[in-house]
């Protein structure tokens, strides 16, 4: 049996008059989508959708690897991190051809899927799907009645039902004994009818087709569990940036599940459908790193756990570890947790090991709040701890939400400038988004919040599906938008004190004059590209902006329309894309520097921008980062 583990294209296709977007699927707790502004495929990957936020897909890789264990012959194609192309994708399954299909699905995606698979059954009638995932119609025996495409739902953690459903399909066993699965029992019955006319009496054998469900069952023991699969995956392509983290990343889970109850978080209530916390042992997380180090050179790692910190015994052996092994000086490494259940004594120790930074979910400055939403967290010791951690040198990622069941104007403005006066690197304000299957869709929907229930629409970003008493979705959405404008402001502020920084950049400009020509590119947040704009024409320079086109009306208060150059149709500064109207602008002006402001200091993922800052100007004079860093290209 040839097994193919299935991560399917979900994408929309920009032109040049509409952004489109990408999406990630499997391995992410929230499906969602990123706007796009451009399409260009070559070879069947579409050069847009690679690089950004890319989730390995844990999920479907332990499967994956349960297969290849058992002797089944398995691919894993995971289409969202190549950018492939729907057309690239079903050649692959015209040629490859396999008779059975997991798909990892989800809420916003499933309308897509499920068109995937019908072409699919075009294309092999033969073959088998099973659809997996973070859908709540997966846990219901009506899904499969409805879409006859789908053969088999698993739902909860689905790894060890995968590979038992596998094995009792090749060695001709019965199902009904492998939980979590839903699938069709097709039995036969005998039915005996007298003709009417010659009262001959007539048998025959009717086929019918019953929807069965199993128990859930228990929870794997993780130490029985493979290495996640990552033969033929684009390896290159996984990354969440965390602070500044580089390129390529091994992305990897130490731990499973959480005791607390917060009420939005999917995967506890929906995959392990248990507050049950599981630990891998620290030898194996480490082995299974240094394994992966030798086959690819990674330059970070990711270990993306629910809340890596419930057992603090299990966190300071594994700092231990990463510290024994070497990693942690080689390699700078990340993980999320919650802020309230550190201390010092695990920060030095993780810091010591070389945490490079954290992820922790605050959600509202209100202590009330954060009660009504089970998080059963302490807002003070959390304030603290965020603190210490940034102290000691450890970046810090902030997760913030507004909509929240009693949220009103007064607790998201203070939530806000909480975000705003804590030392967070960086930040992510969310729009609350009630997951079908969760215990917050299930009070939402009581209370009558549900604006949407369109499966298209919970994509988890800036689109709100439901409102509160005090709220309106538009209104939550508007709030998303002016955190991230005060946040922005807040940073930029802190990070450049008044003569200090603008010192620095002034001894970058040794080889340029009073009225020069200068251009900035619009390649970071936008309030660090208005800085360094006004610091630039406080010293004299002749300063212009080269932006897409949708950041262009965030310059006017600081240039005037002349000097604001914004282009159309893709939003990555891809070099040979605008060469001609870089040709333009170069015979425009005579431009004597560029300046590119960066998001992090490594300065990963700008080659692009840099390229064509070159190309405009000659030269690239200097780059300054969100953290107030100036690099100096000309010393």
């Amino acid at each position: 049996m040839k097994v193919l583990f299935s991560n399917p294209p979900w994408y929309k296709e920009a032109t040049p008059e509409t952004p489109g977007w990408r999406g990630v699927r499997a391995g992410s707790r929230w499906p969602h989508t990123f706007q796009v502004h451009s399409h260009t495929v070559v070879d069947g990957i579409i050069q847009e959708h690679i690089g950004g936020y890319l989730p390995f897909p844990v999920w479907l890789a332990t499967g994956a690897a349960y297969a290849k264990r058992e002797g089944f012959e398995t691919v894993i194609r995971d289409s969202l991190s190549m950018g492939e192309t729907f057309d690239s994708f079903y050649q692959f399954i015209k040629e490859s051809r396999p008779d059975f299909i997991v798909i990892e699905s989800s809420t916003p995606t499933v309308k897509t899927d499920l068109k995937i698979v019908s072409r699919i059954k075009t294309l092999l009638p033969d073959v088998k799907v099973a659809f997996t995932g973070l859908h709540t119609e997966f846990e219901d025996e009506t899904f499969l009645e409805q879409n006859p495409v789908i053969d088999f739902t698993i739902y909860g953690e689905y790894e060890t039902t995968v590979i038992q459903l596998l094995c009792a399909l090749r060695d001709d066993r019965s199902l009904e004994d492998i939980p979590a699965l839903i699938y069709r029992d097709n039995g036969k019955i005998h039915r005996n009818e007298a003709e009417k006319e010659s009262e001959q009496e007539v048998s025959e054998t009717i086929e019918v087709s019953q929807v069965k469900k199993n128990d859930y069952g228990r929870l794997p023991d993780l130490s029985t569990m493979p290495w996640a699969e990552r033969e033929g995956l684009p390896n290159l392509n996984y990354f969440d940036g965390v602070c500044g983290l580089e390129r390529p990343q091994l992305q990897l889970m130490a731990t499973r599940g959480c005791p607390y109850g917060c009420i939005f978080c999917a995967w506890p209530q929906m995959l392990f459908r248990s507050p049950r916390y599981r630990m891998r042992t620290t030898d194996d997380v480490i082995e299974e790193i240094k394994a992966n180090l030798e086959k690819v050179p990674y330059k970070s790692i990711y270990i993306d756990d629910d809340t890596v910190n419930i057992n603090k015994k299990f966190v300071l052996e594994l700092a231990a570890k990463m510290k024994s092994s070497g990693i942690g000086n080689r390699i700078p490494w990340s993980t999320m947790g919650r802020a309230d259940l550190m201390d010092r004594q695990t920060l030095e120790a993780l810091k010591d090991a070389g945490l490079f930074s954290i992820k922790y979910g605050v959600e509202s400055a209100e202590q009330g709040i954060l009660d009504e939403i089970d998080k059963r967290m302490n807002a003070e010791k959390n304030i603290e701890m965020i603190k210490l951690t940034s102290e000691l040198g450890i970046r810090v990622h902030l997760t913030f939400t507004f909509g929240l069941p009693s949220d009103t104007a007064e607790t998201i403005e203070n939530t806000i400038d909480m975000a705003c006066g804590l030392p967070a690197d960086t930040v992510q304000f969310s729009i609350a988004t009630p997951f079908p299957g969760t215990e917050m869709y299930r009070l939402y929907d009581e209370k009558g919040w549900i604006v949407s229930k369109d499966w298209d629409d919970y994509n988890g970003s800036t689109v709100a599906v439901s409102r509160t008493e005090n709220f309106t979705a538009k209104e939550l959405e508007a709030y998303v938008k002016e955190a991230y404008r005060r946040f922005d402001q807040a940073q930029v502020e802190r990070a450049f004190p008044a003569e200090e920084v603008t010192i620095k950049l002034k001894q970058t400009l040794s080889h340029l004059n009073k009225g020069d020509s200068v251009v900035v590119m619009q390649s970071s947040r936008v309030h660090l590209t208005r800085w360094i704009i006004t610091s630039l024409a406080k010293l004299g320079l002749d300063v212009h902006v080269l932006t897409p086109v949708r950041f262009k009306d965030e310059f006017s208060p600081v240039l005037s329309e002349d000097k604001i150059h914004a282009f159309s149709g893709n939003s990555h500064f891809l070099c040979d894309m605008l060469k001609p109207e870089l040709d333009v602008l170069r015979s425009d002006i005579n431009f004597k520097g560029a300046f590119i402001p960066y998001t992090f200091e490594n300065r990963d993922g700008y080659q692009e921008v840099e390229s064509v800052a070159s190309y405009l100007a000659g030269n690239i004079t200097a780059g300054v980062s969100r953290r107030g860093q100036i690099f100096s290209y000309n010393s």
